[in-house]
């Protein structure tokens, strides 16, 4: 089976600590498309990116910020049948948010994702980025997902955060 990273909106380079915690942590070959080469930053773009690289062995999805928005959106337009849905620092574009519709989540988000997706979602408390409430925020829209807090590692998930995330995959 094969994980695939989305990394975040221009975290092709930056995101290679947790790509490098991934490979070295795990047994599963682990998929790393640039995203965002040659593309806008659309939630179109980056979806249709995001299919190209749904293989039919990939079983866990891990997404980084705006790659885990951009992966969570298009889970709930249709699915294509990954069993494990992990994700880094996810923003929450809604209006509780930062309020950015193209980003955001339908209203009826929980009912549209597939009923055997295993959802989590992973913070760290000091994220300069992305405010630790969005993911309080996003839990509470998703009932199913899991919220998983961790106490240091910004928003680049530094050890010992992504070595967490690695133990639990």
């Amino acid at each position: 089976m094969a994980v695939l990273f989305l990394h975040g909106a221009g975290g092709f380079v930056e995101d290679r600590t947790m790509v490098g915690a991934l490979r070295a942590g795990l047994d599963d070959e682990v998929l790393v498309p640039n995203l965002d080469e040659g593309i806008a930053t659309t939630h179109e773009a980056w979806s249709r990116r995001v299919v190209e690289h749904l293989r039919a062995d990939v079983d866990v999805v891990v997404g980084h910020s705006f790659g885990g928005s951009t992966v969570l959106r298009l889970l709930t337009e249709r699915d294509p049948g990954i069993r494990r849905l992990v994700l880094l620092a996810a923003p929450d574009w809604g209006p509780d948010g930062w309020e950015v519709p193209e980003f955001s989540l339908p209203d009826d988000a929980d009912a549209r994702l597939p009923g055997t997706l295993g959802i989590e979602l992973h913070h760290c408390l000091d994220d300069e980025v992305v405010p630790f409430e969005h993911v309080q925020q996003l839990g509470a829209r998703l009932p199913r997902a899991r919220v998983v807090r961790h106490e240091q590692g910004g928003h680049q998930f530094a050890s010992p955060a992504i070595d967490a995330v690695v133990r639990r995959l």
